[in-house]
């Protein structure tokens, strides 16, 4: 049984391999496995956590192609669904002079956002110590329900929850709604990942230490907060910090996010209590520091990740 249990979507990026195109200019791209919650869901696996995907896939060849590759990659499929009603979802990602991702979701909804709620039950969550999950699955019902009464079942089980909004707005026709579910969760998540923007859009405030306090306040254990070159930001009730991040040369920053949410996912395994000591938190975000950086050295965003054994030499060997 998974000791991790992840829920969203799985879906294949094309990555166009001009960076400072737009996806109209570019002539050629990549086929990579992607979706935020499968990259997590893999990256975990590369470190040696035992971790489970529910998602929905089409009886089609690009999910054919993913429901293989997981497979390969060691994540329990188990409660993965397939579905001949519609395809699998396919995202287009162009890459700016700074190799920073822009996305384009195509055919959209595809069958990731069709999960139903009856696809998920109590028995699915037996043994399950962390639920993960974000924002895309909750864009649209039945995908909606369903996430919501995963995250129901995983706290009736114990697990602790692990939430990275990882928000994309363009699936969203109502920012009003994003915010109110978002919100509406926040309550019940240990862990929750932001990039600053993204913080920034929830609280309506410019204040690392202000925005994570509401968050904080209303329950949640640890909230980090990503900031790119440099590093990363971390509160808890008492205490808060930022761990500087590590020099790369960046190929592609496409997941480097999701991989810093597999690493802190992966973390929040080792910790004996919530939140855990200040002590235990520094080293903590910079092994996810290192391990989120990695993975910017290749293109897409499964290709770089490393195991623990690699990125734990790389953070013995570099010092900040």
């Amino acid at each position: 049984m998974p000791e991790v249990l992840c829920l969203g979507e799985a879906l294949v990026d094309l990555i166009a391999n001009e960076p400072g195109k737009d996806i109209k200019e570019s002539a050629c791209y990549y086929v990579s496995p992607g979706g935020a919650v499968c990259n997590v869901a893999v990256g975990l696996a590369r470190l040696g956590v035992k971790v489970g995907l529910i998602a929905k896939l089409g009886k089609d060849p690009l999910g054919r192609f993913m429901l293989n590759f997981l497979k390969k990659e060691k994540v329990d499929t188990s409660l993965i669904k397939t579905t001949d009603k519609h395809l699998t979802a396919l995202v287009f990602v162009s890459l700016d002079e700074e190799r920073k991702p822009r996305f384009f979701f195509y055919g959209s909804p595809g069958a990731d956002r069709n999960l139903a709620p009856a696809e998920i039950s109590e028995k699915d969550f037996s043994g399950v110590k962390v639920f993960h999950f974000g924002t895309v699955s909750l864009s649209l019902e039945p995908g909606r329900s369903a996430t919501l009464k995963a995250l129901e079942l995983a706290k009736a089980a114990g697990a602790r929850i692990s939430f990275d909004p990882n928000f994309r707005f363009h699936l969203w026709r109502d920012r009003k709604l994003l915010k109110k579910i978002t919100w509406s969760i926040i309550p019940r998540a240990d862990l929750v990942k932001f990039n600053q923007e993204e913080l920034v859009f929830l609280t309506g405030k410019n204040n690392l230490e202000q925005a994570s306090q509401m968050l904080v306040e209303l329950g949640v254990k640890i909230v980090v907060v990503t900031l790119g070159t440099k590093g990363a930001f971390f509160a808890a009730e008492n205490y808060s910090g930022i761990v500087p991040g590590y020099k790369f040369e960046p190929v592609d920053t496409t997941g480097a996010g999701d991989a810093f949410a597999a690493g802190m996912i992966a973390w929040l395994l080792h910790f004996q209590k919530l939140p855990p000591e200040k002590e235990e938190m520094i080293p903590a975000v910079r092994f996810v520091n290192a391990f989120a950086g990695l993975t910017t050295t290749r293109i897409g965003a499964i290709q770089g990740l490393k195991s623990w054994r690699e990125v734990a030499n790389f953070v013995k060997k570099n010092t900040i």
